[in-house]
């Protein structure tokens, strides 16, 4: 069942770009040309013994041993690496290389590896190199495993987390848009798309991904924490996804971030109810049909007003952004707030064709401009903001509070 954000999340977005969305976060990598090591330094037998505790047959001497191991070695070193698919000799060469000195090792065979091996399995000089290579890539460009070592290492060399949700939303710049990406597979049986794809991105997808991120020191926490954002209680399921951001993604994190539009003493702030029928929205799919309709009343900062309040906004928070048509008023489109090294108000959002950051007076003045037009075509006009502010403190102490998973 494909991912359906319903007019409240995104809605009047561009068409998405029309790339399938991939079934793990890395596109599945081209076949390996077979590998060669050889020059000097490429057999080390006295490394070989050590990595797989080889011992002497009976009767057997040491140097017959490490004529034995030597050959054995030879001939994997011999192998075509696109063939050890986690097969013996495969777990048998990364043992190896385990062992090996790492400055000896040809570059080639580094990256081979750092793909290959787990990364509990890494030495610290190992890990360093993978923190190093996924460094010089976004975000969108790294592997799971890569980004399964940058958190850790961004999580300690970053000790702020409203910095480090900056630092990823930065670092994920130019990341390709694409909406309806995200499944709820295996508990939607038939469902083909991923729970995560970090190469591509919509906008709630995107905020999600940084907070996420900023909240995480691996993999692990990284993708538990996903679901927690994604889902109510982290349970996965069409019905329990937070599709209605200001009836379900705010309220089912305020564990994450409190509203606050109501408290930043803008010059005005507006009021609206809202009808959010879900049994309507599930009902497409033959699930939810009694869930009761609600009204929901909330409140947004207008356009008008958005001046008065930009002194008081701060790295990381959460912004909706209130669109209207008729007498309807709804969430259509999130991002986050980043200052600028001169200290402008910035908004961080996915959009049509790639994530980008930009003045958020800027984005808030360009749809103003365009809301005539918008009203003549009778499309939703832009309205204003809400803003939803980032637990940083206790969020960052309820973390650090518990031990790395593994």
């Amino acid at each position: 069942m494909k991912r359906h954000t319903v007019m409240m999340m995104c809605l009047g977005a561009l068409v998405a770009m029309g790339m399938a969305a991939p079934f793990t976060a890395a596109a599945s990598p081209a076949r390996e040309r077979p590998l060669r090591l050889g020059g000097k330094g490429a057999t080390d037998v006295a490394v070989a013994v050590r990595a797989w505790n080889v011992k002497p047959k009976a009767g057997e001497t040491t140097a017959a041993m490490n004529a034995r191991v030597r050959k054995d070695l030879e001939k994997l070193l011999a192998s075509d690496l696109s063939r050890l698919n986690f097969d013996s000799d495969y777990w048998r060469l990364l043992r190896y290389l385990r062992e090996m000195p790492w400055e000896k090792m040809p570059a080639r065979w580094q990256r081979w590896y750092l793909e290959k091996q787990p990364n509990l399995m890494l030495t610290d000089a190992q890990r360093q190199s993978l923190i190093e290579q996924a460094a010089k890539k976004r975000i969108y460009e790294m592997t799971p495993k890569e980004l399964d070592v940058y958190l850790g290492d961004t999580f300690g060399s970053i000790p702020d987390v409203r910095a480090r949700v900056v630092h990823y939303a930065r670092k994920t710049l130019g990341q390709p848009y694409s909406m309806y990406l995200l499944g709820e597979f295996p508990y939607e049986v038939y469902d083909p798309q991923p729970l995560f794809d970090t190469t591509h991105g919509d906008c709630v997808v995107f905020a999600e991904h940084m907070y996420a991120m900023a909240l995480s020191r691996n993999w692990k926490e990284f993708f538990s924490t996903l679901l927690r954002l994604r889902y109510k209680d982290g349970q996965i399921g069409m019905t329990t996804r937070n599709h209605f951001t200001e009836a379900d993604w705010n309220k089912n994190n305020a564990w994450l971030v409190q509203d606050v539009t109501a408290q930043l003493d803008a010059t005005t702030v507006s009021t609206y109810r809202e009808k959010i029928d879900r049994a309507a929205f599930f009902g497409k799919f033959g699930i939810g049909k009694d869930v009761p309709v609600e009204m929901l009343e909330d409140t947004y900062i207008p356009a008008e007003a958005v001046s008065s309040v930009l002194g008081k906004l701060q790295d990381g928070d959460f912004v909706n952004v209130v669109r209207g048509m008729g007498e309807g008023v709804w969430v259509g489109h999130v991002g986050l707030i980043a200052h600028g090294p001169d200290g402008t108000v910035n908004f961080i959002h996915s959009v049509s064709p790639r994530a980008t950051e930009q003045p958020l007076m800027e984005y808030l003045e360009t749809n103003v401009k365009k809301n005539a037009q918008r009203a003549r075509k009778g499309q939703a006009q832009f309205l204003g903001f809400k803003f939803l502010r980032l637990r940083a403190e206790e969020l960052q102490a309820e973390v650090a509070a518990k031990p790395v998973p593994e």
